[in-house]
């Protein structure tokens, strides 16, 4: 290799992300962006799901980084590791107080906050990088109350100035985990239904569990449209892998660009990683080998995350989901099928509604694996003990 070439590959940084995608690392979603963008501009709310790694999260921050060049006040929180009902209220209050306080002064900040949030006491620091924010319930307050006072709050701070708002609920099926579930909901969903200056997107990727808390006898049912995203297209995202491969100065051909894609079933997240091993394992030229080399380094890389998921699992659930792996079906339960991988009966539909809820397998005219790799990875080092 030609010393300018090393040199060029020494400063270059790899040009696929494999965390949430903004600015030109933003692929395609140029539809659902749109709609997302007129159905919050007309005050409605969403349901927007899809399997784990699709671009949801993406989508949704860059929805909110429109919309605040309209003058909209945003707020988003991750709700993937709630704990607690406390837990899902302070890490509410802390979202709000960062979209009020988004790109105001350390001074500004504070005015900002003044007569807000009789339930929390809220702290800031200012860095370098910006305010960080902290909250706290205050003494004596409930997790009920705080909720109820922290949406009100939002809604006045809203109304006074007289702007809209997006709030983005980020795994917001995780709060149906929670022993106080029901009251969360009502709580929301009696805020919600009275105020309609704010919108708000409800971002799941446990499709099942999301779907069911906006099922009748529910108090979300009714409150919001839906919206399911799907992988992006190979005439979107080939050239996509072509353009960034030549902007760093290597090249990769639509032929290849195209096996990196059709490697992973078009899975977003897998297209962008496998990209990004490719990329990291060529000098000028991506090739078969080099995709076939990036393929191997992606199943090693994924192994531990498989094993966990595969460790959670009860021995009939690991069964039916290995059978849906090697072959898929829509008549799991036919004689023939429950006979040649040794799943009884009585325990196959079972074992189907459980990984089903699990976001692990789908049914697309037929039973299958959400997860491409995790396919590959069940036919690898998994068959052999059924």
């Amino acid at each position: 290799m030609e010393e300018s070439t090393m040199k060029r590959s020494a400063t270059v940084s790899n040009p696929f992300t494999t965390s949430v995608a903004g600015g030109s690392d933003f692929c395609d979603r140029r539809q659902e962006l749109a709609e997302l963008e007129r159905l919050v501009q007309d005050g409605q709310s969403i349901v927007l799901s899809s399997p784990r790694r699709y671009g949801k999260t993406s989508l949704a921050l860059h929805l909110q980084a429109r919309l605040r060049e309209q003058g909209f006040l945003t707020v988003y929180v991750d709700f993937f590791s709630v704990l607690s009902e406390q837990d899902f209220v302070t890490k509410l209050a802390k979202a709000v107080v960062a979209g009020i306080g988004r790109g105001a002064s350390p001074g500004n900040f504070r005015s900002r906050l003044a007569n807000l949030f009789r339930s929390f006491t809220v702290t800031f620091e200012a860095r370098p990088e910006g305010i960080v924010v902290s909250t706290a319930l205050a003494p004596g307050t409930s997790p009920a109350t705080g909720l109820d006072d922290v949406m009100e709050d939002l809604f006045s701070y809203v109304e006074k100035n007289h702007r809209k708002a997006c709030c983005v609920f980020d795994e917001f099926q995780e709060i149906a985990t929670l022993p106080e579930s029901k009251r969360i909901e009502g709580t929301l969903r009696s805020h919600v239904q009275m105020h309609k200056s704010i919108s708000f997107v409800y971002v799941g990727s446990r499709r099942q569990l999301l779907m069911d808390m906006f099922g009748k006898n529910r108090p979300f049912y009714g409150s919001s449209g839906f919206m399911t995203l799907n992988s992006i297209s190979s005439d979107d995202f080939v050239p996509y892998i072509v353009q960034k491969f030549s902007e760093s100065g290597k090249t990769c051909s639509p032929d290849i660009a195209s096996l990196i894609y059709d490697h992973v079933a078009g899975y977003p997240s897998y297209v962008r990683r496998l990209a990004a091993f490719a990329w990291g394992m060529t000098e000028t030229l991506c090739t078969k080998d080099i995709v076939e080399a990036s393929w191997n380094a992606l199943l090693d890389d994924t192994t531990a995350l498989f094993e966990a998921t595969w460790t959670g699992l009860s021995p009939i659930e690991r069964r039916a989901l290995t059978s849906i792996a090697v072959e898929p079906t829509s008549q799991p339960s036919a004689y023939e099928y429950l006979q040649r991988y040794h799943v009884p009966a009585s325990s196959m539909q079972k074992a189907i509604e459980a990984l089903k809820m699990l976001d692990l397998v789908e049914y697309d005219k037929e039973w299958h694996l959400v997860d491409p790799v995790m396919t590959a990875w069940i036919k690898d080092t998994r068959s052999n003990t059924i």
